[in-house]
Order: C-alpha cells, then structure tokens, then sequence
C-alpha cells in the first residue's frame, strides 16, 4: 500500500468542464466570424467552468476563472458543452492559445478518444434504461503544469446551430474567450530545524 508521500507525489489529471449559454452568445452575437483563424472575442458572461480532483480548495466554480490547487506534473483536462449537452447547439473546443503573461502550462494538445461501447439512453423505453451502447467520440485538450501562478489563455470553439429541420446543427461561428486559472502549488512547510 502506498504511503501518503508517495501517494502526494503522484500526478493527477484534474478536469475542468466549461458549460457555454450558446442561447446567449447566439443573442448576443448574431454575425460572429466564420474564419477559424480569427474567431469573435466574448466575454466573461457565457461560460461557466467546474473543475474536479483538485488537490484543494477550488474558488470560482460556476465562473469564467478558477482557482485551484496542484502539483508540478498535474495534467488539466479541459472540456466544454452547451447548456443543452450538444443536443440542440452545440460546442466543440478548437484550440487554446497561451497568453502573454506568466506560462503555467505546457502547451495544451488535443486529445480524441473513441469509445466503442458509451452508452445512451434507450430510445424504446419511458426512462431511457436500460441504456444502449454505441460509438461515441470525446475531446479534450490536456496541458500538464510547470509552474504555478496565474495563466491567461484564449480558449478557442465553434458553436452549432440547430437547424429548422430539427436534425442537423450548422455552423454558427468561432468564438473565443480569455479566462484565467490560478494554480496553487503545493508548498512544503518550512523546517524548524535552522
């Protein structure tokens, strides 16, 4: 069995989910860029990140920035939907671009996993169960961390519109917005031994 400092010093991969109002955006900005390489800045108001297996306290949950706690090592996974679960609009994460500012992370690359057997709910049953299995495909964008501090980033998405016909979602634009995560690193406490 591992020991509490062996246990400390192992990396963790923390989540971070950021559900997007695309009502909203799509209110708010109804002509965004439909050119990748230059989506439309919004701001602070559409999003709202969560963040699980800290390694602490997180402050700002349900906000456009968080803070939270980690190690050198730790890998965040960052993830996004719409407020409709991607079944009416729907998001997908494009890309993160680093700030100016202090580097905390590694580059973030994008990582596609494709699951064979994810399930669904039952389409012929009043509750959805027993599920069903089928293929489903799931992104994320890992960074691993350097250093602590704060980093400013661009996290870069295209929105999805449902069309009139009710069955396929089309492109709405390319957004983007800054937010910033602070990340706490583990301090060792100073020795009374001087």
């Amino acid at each position: 069995m591992p020991t509490d400092l062996e246990v400390a010093a192992q990396s963790r991969q923390i989540n971070v989910l950021t559900v997007i109002d695309t009502a909203r955006i799509k209110r708010y900005y109804p002509h965004p860029s439909k050119d990748a390489q230059k989506p439309t800045a919004i701001d602070h108001g559409y999003q709202f990140m969560l963040c699980a297996n800290s390694r602490g306290p997180v402050s700002g949950q349900g906000t456009a920035d968080l803070h939270f706690q980690a190690h050198i090592g730790d890998t965040v996974s960052l993830t996004a939907v719409s407020i409709y679960d991607n079944a009416d609009d729907a998001v997908i994460v494009y890309g993160i671009r680093h700030g100016e500012k202090n580097r905390v992370f590694n580059r973030f690359t994008q990582n596609l996993i494709t699951r064979t057997g994810a399930v669904a709910p039952n389409p012929d049953s009043q509750n959805g169960l027993p599920a069903i299995q089928r293929k489903s495909i799931f992104s994320s964008f890992d960074g691993k961390i350097k250093n602590s501090g704060t980093q400013d980033f661009h996290i870069l998405f295209s929105l999805y519109a449902l069309a009139d016909n009710g069955e396929q979602q089309d492109l709405f634009g390319y957004f983007r917005w800054n937010p910033s995560i602070t990340v706490n690193g583990w301090k060792q406490e100073e020795s009374n031994d001087a």
